[in-house]
């Protein structure tokens, strides 16, 4: 393998820095909450949210620069497009992490699940029933 092909620069600097990004707040919400960190959903999800998409990254790129190296650079443009939008998505989502404030989504969410949990179950009823 000659390594990656240079229409894939853009992407995989993208990755590069959100995977340094990712790292800084990663760690930053460990230090804050320490082995509390099992109780922060909101955060946890926002983590799980943002590996699965650097996973995703890594993956788009792999697949299409080794069709390149075939001679296929029909997923050239494909593979930008996600790495562009998954960019968007990992850097609104570590911004999130690293907003100490609860969004008034977080806190919904937050509020509909502690509901359930009071109410031992899922507390819509069915309409059809």
């Amino acid at each position: 393998s000659s390594g990656i092909n240079a229409e894939y620069g853009g992407s995989v600097l993208k990755l590069q820095g959100d995977i340094t990004k990712f790292h800084v707040a990663t760690a930053q919400q460990v230090m804050k909450h320490k082995k509390g960190i099992i109780e922060q959903q909101v955060v946890l999800n926002r983590i799980a949210d943002s590996a699965i998409l650097l996973q995703s990254m890594a993956a788009v790129i792999s697949r299409a620069n080794l069709a390149a190296e075939k001679g296929d650079v029909s997923e050239l443009a494909l593979a930008n497009a996600w790495c562009g939008e998954s960019h968007q998505r990992i850097t609104q989502l570590v911004a999130d992490l690293q907003n100490p404030k609860l969004t008034k989504v977080d806190q919904a969410t937050l509020d509909v699940g502690k509901m359930s949990l009071d109410s031992n179950g899922y507390l819509a009823k069915s309409p059809v029933s």
